[in-house]
């Protein structure tokens, strides 16, 4: 009884639909169907214990869910932490059942049953840890960072990387900007986001550590084209040599909950044509303070998408520190102005040219690691200010 009430009564308060007797499995539970989806409801020690799904409910999986956490479920206090136990059902890929204790559920938080009520979630091996604290499971994964659909049932597992910064450096890719705060708690992000969007542009000078959620450690920099560093595993550390953009292709799936597969690091190891790039255009509202690594297709789209505006500009550095940079001029009909600085002599040698012709320079940086203006002719020498 809770101020005179049954758990029954109070399972049934303020719901549209009813909950009807009925058994899952070994287990005497209610069961509630509505638009919202199927929920099931456990009582049992004075607590509620409850799992929800609005697509894909299948019986044999809510047994599996029952069944994996009903005596944590019947011991009471789990305290704030979220506890993992395996599951097994034919043809359902998430192998987990996370169960969250009395006070930390969104289900039954701001209800009478929220020092009671628990809840039970499928989830893969891949997105969550065993121990780790609601606070970080339910913002981290159920929220925007991984942002699982907990109650879609037919929905595919989404691996997570947790993400530090090892450098000094502030800021950087996992900082909200360049000037936040450094914190020494990891960013929980999307394991793909990471491996195909982050590592393979990882500013110069940036050492990260990306762990998956057995405690793999991933530590690498850039260094141009490649990621080096090590990858950790339990007794043995490997070094890590591969090309810029093959990460998620090498370690997707050891953060999908495989083990690591050695042969995965049989990479090609010649050079990718690309470079370092910054760009400026009012009209995209884009303003890089840094360079960041870019491939040679990338900066051709770069070339050709610059609002003609003056002032919008663009800065490709070639690997061994060549520059190559353009802007375009106006007022009046704008011009494409491409030079090379020269900062031992204080000045830049250049010339107005067709988008053609700056494509050509820009390949050569990339394909050939060259400055190329010469093959122009026509230069001019423009004297950089003394005061400069």
């Amino acid at each position: 009884m809770v101020d005179g009430a049954t758990l029954t009564e109070l399972i049934q308060e303020d719901r549209a639909d009813p909950a009807l007797p009925a058994r899952i499995g070994r287990h005497d539970v209610l069961v509630e169907r509505g638009f919202i989806g199927t929920f099931v409801y456990r009582i049992s020690g004075g607590h509620v214990l409850v799992l929800h799904a609005n697509r894909g409910y299948r019986e044999d999986v809510a047994a599996a869910l029952l069944d994996a956490v009903a005596d944590l479920a019947d011991a009471g206090d789990l305290g704030s932490t979220v506890r993992l136990r395996p599951i097994e059902v034919p043809g359902f890929p998430l192998d987990r059942a996370a169960l969250l204790g009395p006070g930390h559920t969104a289900f039954f938080h701001d209800t009478p049953l929220a020092d009671r009520g628990m809840q039970v979630i499928p989830v893969h091996r891949s997105e969550a840890v065993d121990g780790e604290e609601y606070e970080t499971f339910w913002p981290g994964v159920i929220g925007k960072n991984l942002s699982i659909r907990h109650y879609d049932w037919t929905r595919e597992p989404t691996p997570r990387a947790d993400v530090r910064r090892l450098d000094s450096g502030v800021g950087g890719p996992f900082r909200r900007n360049s000037r936040s705060r450094r914190s020494s708690r990891p960013a929980l992000l999307k394991a793909s986001t990471v491996l195909e969007q982050e590592l393979p542009v990882l500013p110069d000078g940036v050492r990260v550590s990306v762990m998956d959620t057995r405690g793999h450690d991933l530590r690498l920099h850039r260094e141009w084209d490649r990621l080096r560093g090590t990858l950790r595993l339990p007794g043995e550390e490997i070094d890590v040599d591969i090309p810029r953009l093959a990460a998620s292709d090498v370690f997707g799936p050891l953060f999908g909950g495989a083990e690591f597969d050695p042969a995965l690091f049989n990479r090609p190891a010649e050079s990718e044509h690309m470079l370092a790039m910054s760009v400026n255009d009012k009209e995209r509202r884009r303003h890089d303070d840094t360079e960041r690594p870019a491939s040679l297709d990338e900066c051709l789209r770069w070339l050709d998408a610059l609002a003609p505006t003056d002032g919008n500009h663009l800065v490709f550095t070639g690997r061994s520190g060549g520059v190559v940079q353009m802007r375009w001029e106006g007022p009046g009909e704008p011009r494409l102005w491409l030079e090379t600085p020269e900062p031992a002599h204080r000045h830049s040698r250049g010339r107005h040219v067709t988008r053609d012709e700056a494509a050509s320079m820009i390949e050569a940086l990339a394909r050939e690691d060259r400055v190329a203006v010469d093959d122009l002719g026509a230069l001019e020498t423009v004297p950089w200010n003394a005061s400069s």
